[in-house]
């Protein structure tokens, strides 16, 4: 009897244990929301893509997610609201971080950054670290990356943009972005704003004439194909700031933090390579398509005519940090 009911007490502190360890490692385990209102096709959603998959691929059976696409969870205004209540957990942001953090207006600032490796070492450095700081302090979310949209150009159905006075009255759709605003106003643009999903529709009535993308975003979503003229303006690049909700971040261990960034970073220089390979893969097939007329622009006119609204721009992101950017951009 008491060989029997030492072998019980063993089975039960076994199956106790047992359970103990599950209940820990379910615990442990990282369950997280990410969504974005882009389809899968958008290097934004890429890059959240690829960040789930290097989560799975280093966590394993600790790692589980959810994944939302192409606004099946709702547009952009949505999407900003969520990842502030914590309705989901990570959120790969456009051109619309600078509604949450004014600091993020220096990428509106046109001709800024002359190449990808100019924005690389911004991001990834001092400055790249003043704006996680802000964003968290501003917003409540802690940046984990930053990828990339990419250089953005104009397309439109009014005639080829070569310099500033070429956009006069042209309707342009921008982001809900006030510097972005005031940049194609004082090209002589008439800017408007719309949620992105509405855009297509919108080109194709002619309720506006045209917009401003990078050329993925532009082919991607089928814009091309309801506008005549594509300049290659290059005139603002926009980072994906892929984002944590700063209460759940906060909820990681140790090391699940370590393994989030290190997902990220990977994930940003993957799309960052993404963005090259895409642009001169995307501009041959609209040159052998032959749909859309294609050209350069006058860069020192633009340039020239750029100077008021960096000093504007400079007093909605605050004049230390806008001219320490600029600095560091011309360096």
């Amino acid at each position: 009897m008491k060989k029997m009911m030492s072998v019980l007490l063993a089975g039960a502190l076994a199956v106790s244990l047992s359970a103990l360890a599950s209940g820990t490692a379910s615990a442990q385990a990282l369950k997280l929301r990410i969504s974005g209102e882009n389809p899968l096709t958008g290097l934004d959603l890429q890059m959240a893509q690829r960040f789930a998959e290097n989560l799975e691929a280093e966590l394993g059976d600790n790692f589980d997610h959810e994944f939302f696409h192409t606004q099946a969870l709702g547009n952009e205004v949505v999407h900003l609201q969520m990842i502030r209540t914590g309705q989901i957990d990570v959120y790969p942001m456009g051109s619309d971080a600078v509604q949450l953090d004014t600091k993020w207006a220096v990428f509106d600032m046109p001709f800024l950054f002359s190449d990808r490796e100019d924005v690389a070492r911004l991001l990834d450095g001092e400055i790249g670290e003043e704006l996680r700081r802000s964003m968290r302090e501003k917003a409540g979310l802690e940046v984990l990356a930053f990828g990339e949209i990419g250089f953005r150009v104009i397309t439109n159905n009014v005639r080829p943009i070569v310099v500033p006075g070429d956009l006069r009255g042209v309707r342009l759709r921008v982001p809900g972005s006030e510097t972005r605003v005031l940049t194609f106003q004082t090209y002589g643009a008439s800017p408007v704003t719309m949620n992105l999903g509405e855009l297509y529709l919108a080109l194709q009535q002619g309720t506006v004439d045209g917009q401003e993308n990078p050329l993925a975003g532009t082919v991607n979503r089928s814009f091309h194909e309801v506008q005549k003229y594509v300049s290659l303006s290059n005139h603002v690049y926009t980072p994906v700031t892929l984002v944590m909700n700063a209460r759940k971040y906060d909820s990681l261990t140790d090391e699940q933090k370590e393994a989030v960034k290190r997902a990220a970073q990977e994930a940003a220089e993957y799309t960052r390579q993404l963005g090259v390979e895409a642009d001169e893969a995307l501009l041959k097939r609209l040159r052998d398509e032959g749909r859309v007329e294609i050209n350069e622009i006058d860069l020192a006119a633009f340039q020239e005519a750029s100077k008021p609204i960096w000093e504007k721009i400079g007093e909605t992101a605050g004049a230390d940090f806008t001219k320490r950017v600029v600095e560091a951009a011309q360096q």
